[in-house]
This record gives C-alpha cells, structure tokens and sequence, in this order.
C-alpha cells in the first residue's frame, strides 16, 4: 500500500476506534433531538448477542477496523461490510452497525442492510434513523410484523421530544412501492392510538399519495368526525377534493371551516388561496387582512396582501404591507423587489430602481437588474442601459442569450431597425444556431417585411429540431397569410398541431390557413376551438373576417364587439373592420 494512503486509512482507523473506546455497553445514541425517555424494547429483534467483551479496545477490534477501512478502499464493500459488523459486535459501537446498514444499502444488499440494522437498534434502540430503515426494509421484503414493531418504536421515540411520529413513521414506508402495504401498518397504528387524530391522518395522507383517493376521504371524513377541533383534518379533505378535480367542494368545505373556527389562521390561508384558484382575489384579501389582524406580523399574511394589492392596483396597501416586512427583516429581496414594482408602476422609475438595487440574491435580483435596465432605456439612457446588460452577460454567461433577448426588446423599444438586427447578428455570433434567437429574429424581420430572413431563420430551426412546434406554426401561418404557398403552409401547420394539438395559437392558423384555402366550414370549426381556449383579439379578427365572408355579418360583428370589450385597441380587430366595415 501506498504510504499516503496507508496514513488516511490509519486516520480514518483510528476516528472509528476513538467511538468505539468511548461507547458503554448499551449505547442509546438516537438522531432526533431531545431525550427520548425509556426506549422500546428491543429483544424481539433478530440479532447475535457478542460473547466478547464489550467497550474494550482490544486487538481484535483494531485489526476489524483497520481492516475494514483498507476492504472499503479497495472496494471490496462486501469484506468491508463484515468487518464493519465484525466491530459492531466486539465493542458495541453503533455507529460502526450504522456505517454497515448504509454500506449494505449502497450495495443494495436487503438480507446484509437488515442483519446489520438489527445489530444497530440492539446497541441504539432509541435512534430515529434505525427505526426508519428497519421499517423500510421489512414492508420491502415482506417482514410486516417487523415493520409494525419498528413504527411503534418510532411513535414511542418520539412522545418525549414532542415530535410527530406518525409523520416519521408515515415517511419511513410510504417511500416504499407498496402503497397499500404502508396504508395498512399505518391503519394498525391509528388504531393503537383511536385518541391521537395524527393516526388518522397519516393514513389519508398516505392513501392520497398513492391516489387511493376513495380510501383517503373515508380516513379524512372519518378524522373529521372523531377530532372535528383538529384543523388539519378539515385542509386534507380540501387536498383530496382538489385531487379529485372538485375545487368546488374543497372551497365550500374551507369556507364552512373558516366560519365554524375563525381563529385557525392555517384553515383561512388555504381558503385564502383556494379563493385565488378561482380568482377572487377581494375575498383572498379579506381572508390574508383577518390573519393579519390575528396575527400583525405574520410574515406570509403581510407579503401576500402586499402582492394582492399591487396586482388589484392598490398601490398605497401594498406599499405599506412591503414596509412592514422591511421594518420587520423579513423576506428583504422579495419586500425591495416588489418596492421597485410599485414605484415603476406609480411613475416614479428613480426610486424604483433605488429599490432594486436592493435585490441582492436569487431570480428577482436578475429580475430587478433587467428591469432596472429597461427603465434607463425608457428615461433616454439607451448606451447605459445597453452597458448595464452587457456587464450582466460578462457576469451571467448562462443567461447570456435571455439577456440578448432583453437587449433586443430595450432596442425595438428605443433604437433603430438597423441596430436590432445587428445585435441579433451579433447575438448568434456568439451563440451560433441558438433556436430562441433565430426564432426571434425571424419574427422582427417580418415586421420589415423581410420574409426571406423569416423563413431562412426558421428553416433552420426546423432543420435542427423539426418538433419545434411553435416555429413550424409561425412559418406555416406566414406563408398563409402573406404568400400563395396554401398547401406548404397546410402541411407545416398540420404538422405543428400533431405536436401541439391544443395550441391555440396552432389552431387558429390552421383556421386561418383553411380560410385561405377557402374551406370556410372548417375553418369556423378550428377558429372557434382557438377562442374557446383563448379569447384572444387576434383569433377573434380571423374568426370574425371568416364569417363576414360566409355572410354571417351580424355573428361577426359580435365577435368583434365582444373582443373590443377586452381589448379595446386592438389593431388587429380595429383593421378588420376599418377594411370590411368601414
């Protein structure tokens, strides 16, 4: 052996050793905090009690130690594992039965990692990590009894600690396939402890995971009836309704909770969002606003009353709940982020970008920097802000093509024609055949009416990836509407809908393309299905120019008025009817 490598397993030798001399002969070490009291019972595990003394570094000791370093080195991980419980054995050291029930799980050994987990709840039999993994490993290979015995142990371990073991229990086998072999240790669980509603839960929680869906409501409604002051029961027959797809149900059943417990703040922040789901967003403000009277420096109640606020335009109420947050030290990136939102939305772009500069981590710093840009852009300050996202892509290089993206946009905004398709140039320079900035080019240069760069741009995407949908829809529709090259439009369309069938943006092309072809039926049918996924005022221009055509002057007059409500400047509706009916 190597000299190096001779020191390091030496070193590592002798940490082992170290615990080993340290350890009383039954060790009770445990992973979860606080002292778990009495431990449970043991003796009924599997295991070969040691005829040799034990907490004495003896030879033999040394030598399994050394020895079993060197085997792992080596990766001779079986050999390893022996030794490993070979000193288990002799000094009574659980760390070592710990360090061969991971190895034998590295192994995926079952028959090795549960021998050695019975020697390491024998020495430990208070430690959470053991009793996890035993149970584990007996539902896997069929060892029930086992298993139940280990998750009782977990429930016992817990109660000193004030921890919750039947979550501990629950995560020790529902990470196994059999999903129903955990329901039911968990079901026995339960019903050892009829007074605790954790039981409960854990079974319909676990029945949910493994979309046992009728089961989990049974458990929840049950739960529900035997603990109805246990506001937990009430949120997970709320998640099973979701599950379920009946948002409905599980918005009447917050709602009936929130009223009959007004005081349990988790039950109106599920209400609360569950409201947002089905986008009334003054009674998910209401519902944030009474924690927040609950509770006045509840973190999340503040922060999603800040957001609600400046979404409904409430400027003032949102500031003022962001402040909090900043009086607070609370959420200090998200709270500036949202400062700079307000500002920039109130028309103050000075101290919007003074409040993110705050922004020091994460994705709203890049946010705020992008944002920070387009605002010196709009005050006149083009070349700085130009600057500003070419220092971000010498200090971002992997968003260096989203940040060619932003630039382009700051350009079309604020340059020239000529600069925009330099910077693409310049862009796909250094990111050759980049699919986002072709695609993008390719959309500005129809803009300037060159369909040349369009379709060569767009052709080689396709040639690259021929399932990007979006660039197939986007040449197909521009050879519809802009050239007589109806039956290559057709077939790149169709080919973009086989990817994307519920595209909207898809099938209204193809409508459109229909329309060209003067299949006005059919073009009807795909136009309609496009609104009916997006009312959208351009699908509503084609929609409504299609029926002018077939004579339906009054449906299409409806269309458009129906769309302007939305939309009231819409060019694309405003030119169709400036030229059909003028």
């Amino acid at each position: 052996m190597k000299p190096l490598l001779f020191n390091a397993v030496i070193a590592l030798s002798l940490t082992l050793l170290a615990g080993c001399a340290a350890v009383p002969e039954r060790a009770t070490q445990e992973s979860s905090p606080g002292d778990a009291g009495e431990a449970p019972d043991a003796g009924d595990l599997p295991y070969t009690k040691s005829s040799e003394p034990v907490g004495e570094l003896s030879s033999d000791i040394v030598f399994n130690a050394l020895a079993g370093e060197v085997a792992a080195q080596r990766g001779e991980l079986e050999l390893a594992y022996r030794h490993l419980m070979r000193v288990a054995t002799l000094s009574g050291d659980a760390k070592a039965a710990e360090r061969a029930t991971r190895l034998a799980i590295f192994l995926k050994n079952d028959e090795l990692a549960m021998e050695a987990i019975a020697r390491w709840v024998e020495l430990a039999p208070n430690d959470m990590s053991a009793r996890q993994l035993g149970a584990a490993l007996a539902l896997r290979n069929g060892q029930n009894e086992l298993a139940y015995t280990h998750l009782k142990a977990i429930v016992a371990i817990s109660v000193p600690g004030k921890q919750d073991g039947f979550l501990y229990a629950m995560a020790a086998v529902s990470r196994e396939k059999d999903n129903q072999g955990s329901v039911g240790l968990l079901e026995r669980l339960a019903a050892d402890y009829p007074d605790d509603p954790r039981g409960l839960y854990v079974v319909a929680l676990t029945a949910l995971m493994g979309k046992s869906y009728d089961l989990a409501e049974t458990r929840s409604r049950q739960l529900i009836e035997q603990h109805p002051d246990w506001p937990k029961g009430y949120l997970l027959l709320s998640r099973i309704h979701v599950a379920r797809d009946n948002k409905p149900a599980a918005r009447e059943l917050l709602s009936s909770a929130v009223n009959r417990y007004p005081q349990e703040q988790i039950l109106r922040t599920s209400y609360a969002r569950i409201l947002l789901d089905f986008d009334e967003k003054e009674l998910a403000f209401e519902q944030f606003r009474q924690i927040e009277k609950l509770s006045p420096d509840n973190v999340d109640a503040l922060f999603a009353l800040g957001v609600l606020a400046l979404d409904m335009e409430r400027l003032p109420e949102a500031r003022k709940h962001f402040l909090r947050l900043r009086q607070l030290e609370k959420r200090l990136d998200e709270s500036a982020y949202y400062l700079g939102r307000i500002e920039e939305s109130d028309g103050q772009p000075d101290k919007a970008q003074e409040w993110y500069q705050k922004v020091r981590k994460g994705e709203l710093s890049y946010e705020a920097q992008i944002r920070s840009a387009k605002l010196k852009a709009a005050q006149g300050k083009l070349t700085e802000a130009r600057d500003w996202l070419k220092s971000m892509r010498i200090h971002m290089p992997e968003k260096s093509v989203q940040l060619y993206l932003v630039e382009v946009e700051v350009l079309r905004d604020h340059g020239t024609p000529e600069g925009v398709m330099a910077l693409y140039g310049e862009g796909l320079k250094a990111h050759p055949g980049d699919e986002n900035l072709l695609y993008s080019r390719a959309l500005y240069a129809v803009t300037l009416d060159r369909l040349d760069i369009l379709e060569r741009d767009l052709n080689k995407v396709i040639a690259v990836n021929p399932k990007n949908a979006d660039a197939l829809n986007a040449l197909g529709y521009t050879l519809a509407d802009q050239t007589e090259r109806f039956d290559e439009a057709l077939d790149l369309i169709t080919r973009a809908l086989k990817l994307k069938p519920e595209a909207p943006a898809i099938l209204d092309s193809m409508g459109w393309v229909h329309f060209r072809l003067g299949n006005l039926d059919q073009a009807v049918d795909y136009l309609r299905k496009a609104m009916n996924l997006l009312p959208d005022s351009e699908i509503a221009s084609h929609l409504g120019e299609v029926l002018w055509v077939m004579g339906k002057q009054e449906q299409a007059r409806k269309v458009w008025q129906d769309a302007l409500k939305d939309d009231p400047e819409s060019k694309f509706i405003l030119e169709t009817m400036q030229r059909l009916d003028p």
